[in-house]
């Protein structure tokens, strides 16, 4: 067979399907790895764990839904001395988590009211749920500490800045504090007592 024939052959009817076949190949590995590709950024954008990202996403959805909502918390000492003060939205029915510990490190989590189980349907996914029931049981557990319920924080104002900073003056025991704090990681990172007027600006 000459040169000029199997060009010819290459470049046929057969040739050029197989052609299409490795461009539409080709084409389906880029978009699948488009996703993948997105995830790794906010990851590093938001500093957030790759395999979070998907839920603190969901989670500053929860924040911008319920920012304008007040909420009064009620405070649950629980398991080792952390601390959770509850809380929920009445009108879009959202519960607001905060999770303390002794050493003065916070975060916040929100349940959406479609994860809550309703009556008569199977159990929602688990996850910060079971870790509350979890904490409750081991409470009850190790001895007299039961889970305790007290008078938890008011929030005054709130101020979503931005999907890296969240500003929030709440009223606890008394006091109010300006807490500074990450709605995609949920992390309060800077809390300082101040008076109870102070606005929600942004943090300089």
């Amino acid at each position: 067979m000459t040169d000029r024939a199997l060009g010819n052959e290459h470049h046929g009817p057969a040739g050029r399907v197989v052609s299409l076949l490795k461009t539409a190949a080709l084409g389906v590995t880029i978009v699948g790895a488009v996703p993948t590709a997105i995830t790794a950024y906010h990851a590093w954008q938001y500093k957030v764990p790759f395999t979070q990202v998907s839920h603190r996403l969901a989670q500053y959805e929860i924040w911008e839904r319920n920012i304008d909502c007040p909420i009064e918390y009620k405070a649950l000492s629980t398991a080792e001395g952390t601390k959770i003060d509850a809380g929920a939205c009445e009108e879009t029915g959202d519960i607001s988590l905060k999770v303390s510990t002794d050493d003065g490190k916070a975060t916040y989590e929100w349940i959406a009211y479609n994860q809550l189980q309703k009556p008569g349907e199977a159990p929602p996914p688990s996850g910060i749920i079971d870790l509350l029931i979890g904490a409750a049981r081991a409470d009850t557990v190790a001895g007299p500490r039961s889970v305790r319920v007290a008078q938890g924080l008011e929030v005054v104002c709130q101020n979503l800045v931005s999907k890296t900073q969240l500003v929030r003056v709440v009223r606890e025991n008394g006091k109010c504090f300006r807490e500074v704090l990450s709605p995609m990681r949920g992390t309060v990172d800077k809390r300082d007592e101040v008076p109870c007027e102070t606005k929600c600006t942004a943090a300089g």
